[in-house]
């Protein structure tokens, strides 16, 4: 079992942002945050190209669409998302990874939401893991099987053959799940064969690299969601966009929704599409 240190807030803390939430809502919040940061041009597409040790190379450019921190709640619901789904599907990806926290508080935000999954559109399949936020309740059997219902396949430390010579794999999330395991995952993919892992924390890529996975795809850090002095700290740290260990990059979504405030300062919601490229 791999776990990361859980991040806790004070009671102090969590009523604090809990009344500046309830406040913003009441001002109309989830509608300013559709229209304001989740509409094109806004909504930003980010492009990365990775080389892929032992990736096929008739499968060069192969592509993946990244959406993660979707926190579905006060600030976003399944219409909020039309925008995000018709710019996804645009990109006309071969697969779809959608890297956790589909809700806010209640198990019931990422319920509604999962309908929405149905209009994406991947060659290879739709594939997702769970963020720390969806443990809330430990009802998370429910949206596996909702996300399933949508045409959406949860990787719960699981892999499935993507392409030729290249697995997608999903590990259970290092704060919140209970058995978050890299061999497990991991486990019956060929030596030398191509991994993309999806790990919703960041801090998968130091128990990745040394197991030889090509990609690591996480979010969680909302890239801070708000760039400012003292105000930055107190969401979950962001090291980088993407960060390399040896043979291992990793890519760090700064995600689609927002929690606490509606607000984006210093950093857009973002699509990110990958290109694999054969080395």
């Amino acid at each position: 079992m791999d776990n990361v240190a859980p991040r806790r807030f004070s009671p102090a803390r969590r009523v604090f942002f809990s009344s500046i939430e309830w406040i913003c809502r009441g001002l109309g919040g989830r509608h300013f945050y559709r229209i304001y940061y989740l509409t094109p041009p806004r909504l930003r597409v980010r492009v990365e190209e990775v080389v892929v040790s032992g990736f096929a190379r008739e499968l060069d450019g192969f592509s993946i669409v990244q959406l993660t921190d979707l926190h579905g709640g006060p600030f976003l619901r399944a219409r909020d998302l039309e925008r995000v789904i018709d710019a996804a599907n645009a990109l006309a990806p071969d697969a779809i990874a959608i890297t956790g926290d589909f809700l806010t508080h209640r198990t019931e935000e990422a319920l509604e939401l999962a309908p929405a999954f149905a209009k994406l559109r991947a060659r290879k399949g739709i594939f997702a893991i769970f963020g720390n936020h969806d443990y809330r309740g430990r009802r998370e059997g429910e949206i596996e099987r909702a996300l399933a219902a949508n045409g959406v396949t949860t990787l719960r430390n699981a892999s499935r053959l993507l392409a030729e010579n290249c697995y997608i794999a999903g590990v259970e999330d290092l704060e919140e799940g209970k058995y978050p395991d890299f061999n497990k995952a991991l486990a019956g993919i060929p030596a030398g064969a191509a991994v993309v892992l999806l790990c919703h924390h960041p801090a998968g890529l130091e128990f990745a690299a040394p197991r030889g996975v090509s990609l690591v795809l996480s979010g969680h850090t909302h890239g801070t969601q708000i760039r400012l002095p003292i105000v930055r700290n107190l969401g979950p740290a962001h090291e980088g966009d993407r960060l390399q260990s040896g043979p291992t990059t990793l890519i760090v979504s700064h995600g689609i929704g927002a929690i606490g405030v509606p607000l984006r300062v210093g950093t857009r919601a973002e699509i990110v599409y990958i290109k694999l490229r054969a080395r």
